[in-house]
């Protein structure tokens, strides 16, 4: 027999364990391609399905002469050559796995191996891990329902094509029969070498005992809890057994019961059966792997009952009485556990936050308690997503349910961050202990081994050296070791030692076995944290669990107290490519695409849960704010102030009046209304989200805070909408100011967000408020200035310039409704123009909002200026006529008759002056808003305006405008103009015309009703915005030609308007065509001259008398305090 050196037993394990893992894969890989849309062509077309049913009949031997039902591979040989060749791949390296891996184990077996957990742990565990892999392959090969068709179409399109058969095809179908039924035939197989197998497993009745605890005694016993013994919280494990102690459960209890399950004679070896009912009783299903389960009572009970043997028979009734026990116990058994670790994990994490150096000695216990949180979330993944075997009792099927599973995530994502956040502590620790206590330790062993040969001798000298170079000076401030080579030789020497008969055993140097074992254990710490984290804490089998995970998450997020573990989700899915083989690089990006697809899903509801919470709670706010609103106290005043007269009141009072404050009155402490537990899910959220500043997952890196980030600018936004309640089908629209105080309050309640989480909430108010600036937001939407532009130009100055309803009043700043008989106004304009409102649209709309209102404002001025070019020209002759011949009176009254379109030339330059006096309001506005928000720019703004650059004059201007400031020459009308006035003489011509045009056709007013409001100072047909009009678009239109031509053109204007004027004053008033309205006509004359800046009093009364003025002042302002009807007064009453 060749020495355990020749054999090479630990490399052999070592290759096959990862070889057998990657194996394990393909075939899960096969399995589900096999079940699922993507299969293979060849296995799912109906022109294959005699072929394959013939094939499956008469497996493995196949004959092609003669059987027409094969003739359609012959055609179509080589797609299903390429279709199945990586299938068939698969079950080729199947095959040879089976053959190396039995090789192995019954070699070891014949070298007649002690194995012992505890001593040499490394080879045991290695082994136990290849008889559990090698059994796993195989059953889950029979679970393939297509294996038969796979491999017999694939081996005659091969022989169709090649001419022969593939050479492997013989023994693998061989493997494919006798493993029809897998479990029978691995018994037959390890029937020989049960033996090696039992010792293995009687290692492991203490370990499994004291690890199987339940939750009650590992509350009474302290479990996992450093502050128990505080004097010992800087000691580390010296624990004998430390490896052992790190096993994970779901991997002792598989070494178990498969270990018996392949040798059912070994239980009646004294304390087996006991070590198999123990393992059984925890629950009714094995992890194979990934989500693929194994029913292990099932199989017992199939090797046990077919048993000749007495005992064995016994032992299927045992088990099927306690597969009964485990649907009643197992589950609360676990539950139980799993509340104590929730506890456990929770001290420790905030522990060790507080306190990063104890990692350093604490690090097992740390492993210990994430591989047990691990496997109780993979038992409750495992249990809850399969249907429970038939047995006596039915279980209860709430015990697979647990509503704290997000907390047990929680805790053992968060611990394994904060391992990978302090690796460096943890690595420095080890690195020194190995380097001095452990170096001190194994060359005093060393020195005390009396006889060792010259192999062990090697190993041991080699082992001892790389120890003692780990406390140099030079490995100060050193990160990257590499002790594979260690823990190889350890394992080498545990094989030379541990055969039956060695030169050196290793059960005589016990002491020598501990300390390398710890200190294997301990060398991952330094060299291979990751891989640690990986084999004790991993949970990215959930990634096969992804429906049971999305269903988990929706109930974190209904359920309150577990809503601040919701970020556990996210972080379990970046975890996801864990589970991803350096053998089947294949499915990396699927998995991929699902770890990055899931966290974005669970990121993306969790910032719309906070959304909708914030959303609520703004939602309150408002209507807190609202309650504030002065029109509010109007019933509350009523009631307070009875009619002393005794008359009744038309104001009715509602019996529940809300006063502010009532809602933050408490009877009890306990007493909590629905803000309360809205502010408390917002914490819990808020916490859970900042918990974790980025998550990893795939090459990707997401920033949860950016999720709520985006949808609270979404909610803003769409909040911002709702509170205009625009309305198209009505018109209506909300008033400048309620949405004003509507949005402070809304912006109030935001930015109390930042007490929760750390996000800039100014960058997301700045940001959306900046876009409601704008035409549009950035998703193309409408937003306040665009809403509020269309209806002050498409619905409110419509109505105005419908006449009659709507009044502009210079001395109020504002345009006011006016009362038409007994007709009701439709509405009060002064709510949406007063200097308050229109404050109000300036803190909303900004400069830039009030901008683009004022260029539609201009492109509408600029229309009705084409149509007024187009009146002049149709008039031009008659217009020169009555510009030459203005002193022969029967010439000039010619010409007049011959003007038409007059009342169209006044309407539209009256609708001029109401959209420039609108301007002008929303300018004062803007003006009155930047006083006080920038007063220092404002001015600064004020000084560059009087002190221009006398190289660019005009950019002074155009400044000024943009903050609001009244310039004599406005920029944008200018530039307006410029389309209409080319500087040309025939331009030039044509604009002096219009002047003239329009101080003939001014006196038209006095023929018509048209009064004089003095309670207004305006006239009721807003005639008086012909002095805005006038000195606007002359100042525009000669703006081109120089200040003197300006001033020069008024003053034409002035004469012919006076001259007309007077002719007014010298016709009889009690003819029937005489004016009606002279005083206002007067009056309208005096608003151009005082409004104009190109004209003087002095001028005035060069044309005009002044005692004229003064006279229909007198007349105007008497008649305003005559006594008037009750229908004149209530008409007036709006005012």
């Amino acid at each position: 027999m060749q020495r355990p050196v020749e054999q090479k037993y630990s490399e052999k394990l070592t290759v096959l364990n990862q070889r057998g893992q990657g194996l394990l894969i393909k075939i899960y890989n096969v399995k589900k391609q096999c079940s699922s849309e993507s299969r293979p062509p060849c296995l799912s077309d109906k022109t294959f399905e005699g072929a394959i049913k013939y094939i499956s009949r008469k497996f493995p031997n196949t004959e092609a002469k003669g059987v027409s039902a094969l003739q359609v591979l012959n055609a179509q040989h080589r797609e299903v050559v390429n279709s199945l060749q990586q299938m068939y791949s698969v079950f080729v390296d199947t095959l040879e796995f089976r053959d190396l891996a039995y090789e192995t184990i019954t070699s070891i077996a014949s070298s007649q191996v002690h194995l012992d957990i505890s001593l040499n742990f490394t080879f045991t565990h290695a082994l136990l891990d290849l008889v559990v892999l090698y059994a796993t392959i195989l059953i889950l090969v029979a679970q393939i329902d297509d294996r038969k068709a796979i491999l017999g179409l694939f081996n005659h399109a091969f022989e169709v094509g090649r001419g022969n058969a593939d050479a492997a095809y013989p023994r693998l179908g061989n493997m494919v029969v006798e493993y029809e039924h897998p479990v029978k035939k691995l018994v037959e197989d390890f029937n020989p070498i049960s033996k090696v197998i039992l010792n293995a497993l009687m290692s492991l009745p203490k370990l499994y005992t004291r690890r199987n605890l339940p939750g009650d005694q590992m509350r009474s016993q302290f479990v996992f809890s450093i502050t128990n013994n505080p004097n010992m919280m800087l000691q580390p494990n010296t624990s004998r057994e430390l490896p052992c102690e790190l096993l994970s459960l779901e991997r002792i209890k598989k070494w178990i019961l498969f270990g018996f399950l392949l040798c059912p004679s070994q239980l009646n070896v004294a304390g087996a059966a006991d070590l198999w009912k123990q393992a059984l009783q925890d629950g009714f299903v094995l992890p194979l792997v990934r989500d693929e389960v194994f029913f292990i009572y099932g199989a017992f009970d199939t090797v046990l009952s077919s048993s000749k043997d007495k005992n064995d028979r016994r032992r299927a009734s045992e088990a099927q009485d306690l597969l009964g026990h485990v649907m009643q116990n197992a589950g609360p058994m676990h539950r139980e556990r799993r509340r104590y670790l929730r506890g456990a994990l929770n001290e420790l994490t905030k522990l060790l936050s507080d306190s990063p150096g104890l990692l350093g000695p604490q690090i097992a216990l740390v492993l210990t308690t994430l591989s047990l949180a691990c496997d109780e979330v993979s038992w409750l993944f495992r249990h809850a997503n399969v249907t429970p075997p038939k047995a006596k009792h039915k279980p209860n099927m709430d015990d697979f349910v647990d509503s704290c599973l997000p907390e047990l995530l929680f805790h053992i994502v968060k611990m394994k961050a904060l391992v990978n956040k302090h690796r460096k502590i943890i690595q420095n620790y080890y690195r020194k202990y190995m380097g001095g206590y452990h170096a001190t330790r194994m060359r005093e062993l060393m020195q005390k081994t009396a006889v060792c040969p010259e192999v062990e001798t090697l190993l041991l000298s080699s082992i001892v050296d790389t120890l003692l170079r780990l406390g140099g000076k030079d490995m100060e401030g050193k990160t990257d070791f590499d002790f594979q080579g260690l823990r190889l030789d350890w394992m080498r020497l545990q094989a030379y030692c541990s055969i039956s008969r060695p030169a050196m055993s290793l059960r005589e140097h016990a002491d020598m076995a501990y300390s390398m074992n710890t200190i294997s254990l301990h060398s991952q710490f330094v060299d291979d944290l990751d891989e640690v984290l990986k084999t004790y804490g991993d949970i990215s089998f959930i990634a096969f669990y992804h429906r049971a995970l999305e269903t988990e998450f929706t109930k974190c997020l209904s359920s309150h107290p577990q809503m601040q573990f919701v970020a556990a989700f996210p972080l379990v899915a970046a975890d996801f490519m864990n589970a991803c083989s350096v053998f089947a690089a294949e499915e990396r990006t699927t998995i991929g695409e699902r770890s990055v697809n899931m966290v974005n899903h669970f990121l993306e509801l969790t910032a719309k849960e906070i959304k909708t919470i914030v959303g609520n709670l703004c939602d309150r706010r408002v209507k807190l704010q609202q309650q504030l609103e002065p029109y509010k106290a109007v019933p509350l005043y009523v009631k307070a102030h009875p009619n002393k007269t005794g008359k009744s009141k038309s104001t009715k009072v509602s019996g529940n009046v809300v006063i502010p404050g009532t809602e933050s009155e408490r009877r009890l402490r306990e007493e909590t209304q629905g803000e309360d537990a809205l502010l408390s899910s917002l914490v819990h959220l808020c916490w859970s989200i900042n918990h974790f500043p980025s998550i990893a997952a795939w090459e990707h890196m997401f920033v949860p805070r950016e999720y709520l980030v985006a949808h609270l600018e979404e909610l803003f936004i769409r909040s911002v909408m709702d509170m205009l309640q625009y309305n198209h089908e009505t018109s209506e629209i909300a008033r400048p100011s309620e949405v004003l105080h509507s949005i402070r309050a809304f912006m109030s309640a935001l930015r109390s967000i930042e007490l929760h989480v750390t996000i800039d909430m100014t960058r997301v108010l700045t940001a959306v408020l900046l876009q409601e600036t704008q035409p549009q937001d950035s998703h193309g939407e409408p937003t306040i200035t665009s809403l509020y532009t269309n209806w002050y130009i498409n619905i409110f100055l419509k109505r105005v310039a419908q006449g009659g309803t709507i009044i502009y009043s210079p001395s109020r700043k504002a345009f006011y409704s006016r009362k038409q008989g007994t007709q009701p106004i439709p509405f009060k304009s002064e709510n949406y123009t007063d200097i308050t409102e229109l404050s109000a649209l300036a803190d909303l709309m900004g400069p830039y909002g009030i901008r683009y209102l004022g260029e539609q404002l201009t492109d509408l001025v600029s229309g009705q200026v084409k149509e007024l070019k187009r009146i002049i020209v149709s008039n031009k002759e008659a217009l020169l006529n009555l510009h030459m011949n203005r002193d022969k009176q029967e010439v000039f009254n010619d010409n007049l008759k011959r003007l038409k379109n007059n009342e169209d030339l006044l309407g539209r330059t009256t609708l001029v002056g109401v959209v420039l006096a609108f301007r002008k309001l929303t300018l004062d506005a803007l003006h009155n808003v930047l006083s006080t928000r920038i007063p220092f720019l404002l001015s600064s703004i004020t000084d560059f305006m009087l002190h221009p650059p006398k190289d660019k004059p005009t950019i002074a201007t155009e400044i000024a405008s943009v903050a609001g400031i009244n310039c004599d020459l406005d920029p944008a009308l200018t530039t307006a103009m410029s389309h209409h006035c080319d500087n040309s003489q025939e331009d030039y011509t044509t604009w002096s015309l219009f002047l003239v045009y329009l101080g003939v056709a001014l006196p038209d007013f006095a023929y018509k009703d048209t009064n004089f409001l003095p309670s207004l100072e305006g006239h009721d047909n807003n005639a008086h915005c012909l002095a805005i009009a006038v000195n606007a678009l002359a100042g525009a239109m000669f703006s081109g030609y120089g200040a003197i031509h300006q001033k020069q053109r008024m003053k034409e204007f002035l004469v012919f308007t006076s001259s007309r004027i007077m002719k007014l004053a010298a016709e009889p008033e009690r003819e029937k065509d005489a004016p009606k309205s002279r005083e206002a006509v007067y009056l309208l004359l005096d608003l151009i001259v005082s409004e104009s800046p190109y004209l003087t009093m002095d001028m005035l009364e060069r044309c005009f008398p002044y005692a004229l003025l003064r006279d229909a002042y007198s007349s105007v302002y008497r008649h305003s305090h005559t006594p008037k009807s009750k229908s004149k007064v209530a008409e007036d009453a709006t005012f």
